[in-house]
């Protein structure tokens, strides 16, 4: 049995009994700071929604101001599928019609099937978009596949994509610009050395470029062999035009032609071709003999309207019907021509060189200019060829060496003798055996006809100040038969009567807010986070005082806000008159401006009303600052209540360290004396 001082036989529980000492002594303290903090959040809540709530009246009334609302144009199109519009300031009130009769479109181009196995030599593919080119090098046993990321990959790339589409009879490249626009069609050329490179199928050149191509060759090779005089070049550039314009319209007669033959075979020939769906036989060789026959001669009175045997008369004495041949060098020439004109005539015609004339006449030009170099050079040839022999020398080593024996002007010559024969053939090769891709999409710019006088067109489907200030987006094409769209442009009154009606909305808004904020109910006691707080009335007196004010620029019958019908209603909210806020706007909606618009009118007028009391030296920014420098004084006060509250926490616990220690050495006392006692 322990004789000891009650609680003093066993340990205390310091750490409890020195915790409800500190909190004892920090609980007022805390409880004030934290009912401080918590009156500040709901303030600074508050004043946050209020300047919020007025901000939203000011910007309105700053877009209502700067974006010349009363210049503003609304515009409506019959048919939104076809075209639509935005309209600027600057457009002129009106309705126009538009009539689209193209869109514009990207160039898209394909290659005939490939086996799925192909593999390409060697080769560089140089491929355009409009002015804009790039190089894809090909290595050898390249893929389509390869040839693909090779495109598409191009840092030089302008914008040309490329893919491979899987026909059922073998793989096809397809590559399309991504930028519409007749100026950024596509075309692709292939250089290699290969003679029989797969890549040569990825080229692509309209006929009117291989005709081109064949028409600079060979007046290249022409002035080669014999410079034509004045009077000849005229003929001759004026063939070559005739070829050329005539290659610019075979690609759209042809497929004219060709879709109109078999159409009459099968009028349902050329609907929907696909891969699975193409042209049947049957249509198909109607269309090659409607090309057969195309360009045969038809006689003047089955083309000429009206034309009668029984005619008679002097005007008709005077038409004169060109021969529908010529001679027998014409007819010969017109077979290797590209659009020869067999009704041409005149002795001039004459100098004009084909160009396998040209081909044949410079391999017996260089073969002459060999043989008189040979000649000359004998014994020197003579020992080249020998080396040649022996095996001494190469091909281009012989050749080296032969040229080396010419003069400047000599050598000069022959390289362009061969560089034009190198070219003719090319030329005459693509022309003759091309078996590049095929164009699948033309490109094309977007053509409009606007109240049917003015053309218009785009490289893409937006035409830009179609009309001054007026945007035109084009989505379709008018439908043969049916009316152009029509577009009207007028101002934008419902704008107008909207931003009043936002307008009204957001002020009442703001009243309806600072009443909840300041309210004050005496039978509960419970108040609003600003209840008494002034700064709600003072920004409302602001605003009521700009409302009763008179605008001075305004017109003498538009001067208050009562004149649009805006009054205030008993509880000291704005209600809005439609039938006087209509009748102004229908009215006087070019006098509207002249009350709200300037730096003097009703919008600037609130704008700096609101602004004296949200602004950065605003009542109500003071007002936040303050309870900002009241938390910093708090987040102290709670520093300064830890620390003391710490040292508080830290004597207690020292002190009742102390007394146990105390009362365990009495403890032992009193054991020893009872010890000795029962002794």
């Amino acid at each position: 049995m322990s004789f000891g001082p009650v609680g003093m036989n066993s340990g205390m529980d310091i750490n409890a009994m020195v915790g409800k000492i500190v909190d004892a002594e920090r609980a007022p303290k805390q409880q004030r700071i934290y009912n401080e903090q918590i009156k500040i959040e709901s303030s600074v809540s508050a004043y946050g929604r209020l300047r919020e709530s007025l901000d939203t009246m000011k910007n309105l009334m700053a877009s209502f101001r700067h974006e010349n609302a009363f210049s503003a144009r609304k515009v409506d199109t019959s048919d939104d599928a076809v075209v639509s519009a935005t309209a600027t300031t600057k457009a002129i009130a009106g309705r126009y019609s538009v009539d689209v009769l193209q869109l514009a479109q990207s160039h898209k181009v394909a290659s005939d099937v490939f086996d799925r196995n192909e593999k390409f030599d060697e080769g560089k593919l140089r491929i355009a978009m409009g002015k804009r080119s790039f190089e894809v090098d090909v290595k050898q046993n390249s893929t389509l596949s390869d040839v693909v990321r090779g495109i598409n990959s191009s840092s030089d790339n302008p914008g040309v994509r490329s893919s491979i589409i899987n026909d059922v009879n073998g793989p096809r490249l397809i590559v399309a610009s991504d930028h519409s626009g007749q100026e950024n069609g596509v075309s692709m050329s292939v250089e290699t050395t290969a003679p029989n490179n797969a890549l040569k199928r990825l080229e692509y050149k309209t006929l009117e470029q291989r005709v081109s191509d064949l028409e600079k060759a060979r007046a290249t090779a022409q002035e080669l062999l014999s410079p034509l005089t004045p009077q000849e070049q005229l003929v001759a550039d004026r063939i070559a035009q005739r070829n050329i314009d005539a290659a610019k319209i075979v690609d759209k007669e042809i497929a004219d032609a060709t879709k109109q033959a078999a159409s009459i075979v099968d009028p349902n020939a050329v609907k929907d071709v696909t891969p699975t769906n193409p042209i049947s036989e049957k249509a198909l060789a109607a269309a090659a003999k409607a090309g057969q026959t195309a360009n045969q001669y038809i006689k003047p009175e089955d083309r000429i309207p009206g034309w009668t045997e029984t005619a008679s008369g002097t005007l008709l004495d005077s038409y004169w019907e060109p021969e529908p041949e010529l001679d027998d060098k014409a007819r010969e020439k017109s077979a290797e021509v590209p659009g020869w004109n067999n009704t041409a005539s005149g002795t001039l015609t004459d100098s004009y060189v084909t160009p396998k004339e040209a081909q044949a006449a410079l391999d017996q030009k260089l073969a002459a200019e060999q043989a008189v170099i040979a000649a000359a050079h004998q014994d020197e040839m003579d020992h080249i060829d020998a080396a040649l022999a022996g095996g001494d020398m190469d091909d281009a080593q012989a050749k080296h060496a032969k040229m080396a024996l010419l003069a400047p002007e000599q050598r000069d010559y022959l390289q362009r003798i061969e560089q034009a024969q190198n070219d003719l053939k090319m030329a005459q090769t693509s022309f003759d055996t091309y078996r590049g891709m095929s164009q699948v999409q033309a490109a094309q710019d977007s053509k409009v006809l606007l109240d049917g006088v003015a053309q218009l067109s785009s490289n893409n489907n937006v035409i830009e100040d179609a009309i001054d200030g007026v945007d035109l987006t084009l989505k379709g094409r008018t439908q043969p038969g049916k009316e152009a769209s029509e577009i009207d442009i007028e101002y934008d009154r419902q704008g107008v009567r909207e931003d009043i009606e936002q307008f009204v909305s957001a002020y009442n808004q703001f009243y309806q807010l600072s009443k909840e904020l300041a309210a004050h109910d005496p039978v509960t006691g419970q108040a609003g986070p600003l209840a008494g707080d002034s700064i709600m009335r003072s920004a409302d007196n602001k605003l009521r005082a700009v409302f009763s004010q008179s605008v001075e620029p305004a017109p003498q019958d538009l001067k208050s806000l009562t004149e649009f019908g805006i009054t205030t209603t008993r509880q000291g909210a704005l209600e809005i008159n439609y039938e006087m806020l209509d009748r102004q706007i229908n009215l006087n909606f070019n006098k509207l401006e002249d009350f709200f618009g300037g730096n003097k009118g009703f919008a600037k007028k609130v704008e700096d009303a609101i602004h004296g009391v949200t602004g950065s030296q605003g009542s109500l920014r003071t007002r936040e600052q303050s309870l900002v420098e009241r938390n910093y004084r708090l987040q102290d006060d709670q520093v300064k209540l830890d620390r003391r509250m710490e040292g508080l926490e830290d004597r207690t616990h020292a002190k009742f360290s102390a007394m146990q220690d105390s009362t365990s050495n009495m403890q032992a006392q009193l054991a020893g004396m009872m010890s000795a006692l029962s002794r």
